[in-house]
């Protein structure tokens, strides 16, 4: 461990990543092909499928596993986030930034739908706004009147975010108003998940650290799974979405008693 990282822990989210890499591309696999291609045994595969299948993204068969039959995300790249959805994300973010009031004490969750809402912050006064992104602080480095709070951690590598017991500690020992979180997927069954176990660490301790939690994600997010869940639909206030998301999953926020706002 090093700088609050369990490196134990990357390199077990990197063979689940892989494994799921591997059934979206194949369809099946078995324990023993599993275990020649990740180069491990026969049992840490086995302890892998476990956790998926716990997860809700595969079925167990003999000697192996299947897809579960939905679709399930993986974690892009940051530079490969950033084109996704540009129009949507920036409306999005528009609307979000309409949340926030003059004095407010924010979070805003690493990713790029909340990076749009730093982009919209000029207006607002004396605001604080946290964050572990790193791009989200340089881009609210020259608000007229914010007091930019970065939280301490260990650099996560190609997505300039701080992760870590230290980045999960510091969140634990605060309260804001509003928490802007970001998602990898969202499941009407499952619940909110997302692709990297560590960052779901934190998600979990931002839903703990606001008065008003506020879920910021496109269409393309919903009737998903990623690996690692950080928590239940009910334990969301808001969501903000686009216009074209479907219906039928409106419905089941609202029987959730989650608002839905659809720009």
């Amino acid at each position: 461990m090093m700088d609050g990282i369990d490196f134990s822990q990357e390199i077990f989210h990197g063979r689940l990543i892989a494994i799921m890499e591997y059934l979206k591309k194949y369809g099946r696999l078995t324990v023993q092909d599993m275990a020649e291609y990740l180069d491990v045994s026969q049992a840490t595969v086995r302890r892998d499928l476990q956790e998926l299948q716990k997860q809700g993204v595969i079925r167990r068969t003999h000697g192996g596993a299947v897809l579960n039959g939905i679709s399930t995300t993986f974690e892009y790249q940051y530079h490969d986030k950033v084109s996704m959805m540009m129009d949507e994300k920036e409306r999005i973010a528009i609307q979000a930034a309409l949340e926030i009031e003059d004095g407010d004490a924010v979070f805003l969750d690493s990713g790029t739908t909340t990076y749009q809402i730093a982009q919209h912050l000029q207006e607002r006064k004396n605001l604080t706004v946290i964050t572990y992104d790193m791009s989200i602080a340089i881009a609210l480095n020259n608000h007229p009147s914010a007091q930019v709070i970065v939280t301490g951690g260990a650099v996560r590598t190609n997505y300039n975010v701080l992760v870590g017991s230290i980045t999960e500690q510091f969140i634990r020992n605060m309260m804001v108003d509003k928490v802007f979180l970001s998602a990898d997927a969202i499941d009407r069954n499952f619940g909110i998940s997302n692709a990297n176990y560590i960052e779901s660490g934190i998600k979990a301790q931002l839903v703990k650290a606001g008065k008003k939690i506020i879920l910021v994600a496109d269409r393309t997010k919903f009737d998903k799974l990623a690996v690692s869940k950080f928590c239940d639909i009910k334990d969301i206030d808001l969501i903000i979405t686009d216009k074209d998301i479907s219906p039928d999953i409106v419905e089941v926020m609202m029987r959730n008693n989650v608002e839905v706002k659809r720009v």
